[in-house]
């Protein structure tokens, strides 16, 4: 697996659809289904690309048994507010970029992430929102999709 680039993100507005859901209910289509018919009335987009969020309740453990509950978006980022849509600011802050090349049903990449990268680097989780930017490349369903996957982070404590 690839070392992910470490950035600072200026934040930004997300203009969308969400529902809450959990890791055994994820159900991202049922938020897509929603949001994309409606993506044309979204006039002030800040790029072309699609965002694909979770803001969890509080900062989770993803070990084998975790099952954390988020309200999962999908959305595009905007100047501002838009009547008729649901809003999400994504603050500014650190976050570990990790360029993943695949179909997204493969979980390879996350047990990767939480599982060896993470606990193995100098971050631990901060308390904002994970989320995927979805680009030109990125093609649901196609395993030579690409996506940028980005986790909040923050130093760990020097214990």
């Amino acid at each position: 697996m690839n070392e992910p680039r470490i950035i600072e993100f200026k934040g930004s507005l997300l203009c969308g659809k969400s529902k809450s859901m959990d890791l055994q209910t994820f159900s991202p289509s049922a938020v897509w289904n929603q949001f994309m018919p409606r993506l044309s009335g979204i006039t002030n987009r800040l790029n072309n690309d699609l965002i694909s969020l979770r803001a969890f309740e509080y900062i989770p453990h993803f070990g084998p048994t975790a099952n954390p509950k988020f309200t999962y978006w999908g959305g595009a980022e905007t100047e501002v507010k838009i009547d008729g849509f649901d809003h999400i600011y994504i603050p500014s802050g650190t976050y570990a970029v990790f360029h993943y090349k695949g179909l997204s049903s493969d979980s390879t990449i996350w047990k990767y992430i939480y599982g060896e990268w993470l606990p193995n680097s100098k971050w631990e989780l901060d308390d904002r929102p994970h989320f995927e930017r979805l680009g030109h490349a990125y093609n649901n369903g196609d395993p030579n999709s690409e996506e940028d996957i980005y986790i909040p982070l923050r130093l760990k404590n020097p214990d």
